[in-house]
């Protein structure tokens, strides 16, 4: 806000001079709220003084407001904008993980499930072992699916399928060749 509009506003409210306003609002460092309270303090304001103060600061926030909106406006696209957007698209990945779950079963047993978050982990830290655990259990007929609300697995449980399907036929023409 401008010296002559924050004088203006400040002989509005408390109705003293031209000269006055501007004088006390330079002993306040040009802090409106702060010049209205001292004139009130010499008595120099009228009686609705909590009521001056609530305007001023009312338009005060409003005025900040429209300032830190222009700041926000130059400030977007920022470092500390994109490491938010980061760390909210990882917290919507980790909670969908969270939601849906890995699962491995064997014929009518109850499945293990496992949640994709901590999937995507152990395949993070231990790809090797995992891996080779995964392929092996195919082999001793463990099938494996992804289940759960969030989305859309009858692309990957085909897959799985197949890989299934395949273990078990590598598996039968190696019986076939054992016999043989």
């Amino acid at each position: 806000m401008e010296r002559n509009e924050m004088i203006k506003i400040l002989m509005e409210k408390t109705k003293v001079s031209y000269e006055e306003a501007e004088a006390v609002l330079q002993e306040c460092d040009f802090d409106l709220l702060d010049a209205i309270i001292y004139l009130e303090r010499q008595g120099k304001v009228e009686n609705n003084g909590a009521n001056t103060i609530i305007e001023v600061a009312v338009d005060n926030n409003e005025e900040n407001e429209k300032e830190n909106e222009k700041n926000h406006k130059k400030k977007s696209g920022g470092i500390g904008e994109i490491i938010g957007r980061i760390f909210k698209f990882i917290g919507k990945v980790i909670s969908k993980g969270n939601e849906n779950y890995f699962e491995m079963k064997k014929e009518n047993k109850k499945p293990i499930r496992i949640s994709l978050t901590i999937a995507a982990l152990l395949l993070i830290i231990g790809f090797w072992p995992v891996s080779v655990l995964l392929l092996v259990g195919l082999f001793f007929g463990y099938k494996y699916s992804i289940e759960g609300p969030d989305i859309n697995t009858d692309k990957v449980n085909d897959i799985l399928d197949k890989a299934s399907e395949s273990a078990d036929n590598i598996k039968s023409d190696f019986k076939e060749s054992y016999k043989g």
